[in-house]
């Protein structure tokens, strides 16, 4: 059975840098932005902010969409295409957890917005990221 993961993520930013996750699925490792899936019945706003929580530490307000996805991405561990969402979101509270959330987050990290690590990231991201810098300004 084919299928859809509606994708939501959070860009933090602290200046010229944005907030990085370093995952593991399986055996292998990437990097992303924070976020996840939206699970049924579920707002888009309310999973980004319980996925920001459960990633990194921080509580977060979605301020404004950035991005969605232009192409088609199809998983490359499961038959599902992947959309993503990604917003600006702004810190309320919380303690970042930079070692990870001793799960599949591994480490969470401060990242120049003119260097981004698509080499480690998924194609999805990688669209985002080459143009996260204008989407900013």
């Amino acid at each position: 059975m084919r299928r859809f993961s509606c994708r939501v993520y959070g860009v933090l930013r602290d200046g010229h840098k944005v907030l990085l996750t370093r995952s593991r699925f399986g055996e292998s490792t990437f990097i992303n932005f924070p976020g996840g899936g939206v699970e049924l019945e579920e707002g888009p706003g309310d999973a980004l902010r319980r996925e920001f929580v459960e990633e990194t530490g921080l509580v977060i307000r979605p301020v404004r969409t950035l991005y969605a996805n232009q192409e088609a991405h199809l998983s490359t561990k499961a038959p599902i295409q992947i959309v993503s969402v990604y917003w600006l979101v702004e810190r309320v509270s919380g303690d970042l957890r930079l070692a990870g959330n001793g799960d599949d987050v591994l480490e969470v990290f401060w990242r120049d917005i003119g260097d981004m690590p698509l080499d480690e990231m998924f194609p999805a991201e990688v669209e985002f990221a080459r143009r996260l810098p204008a989407l900013l300004g």
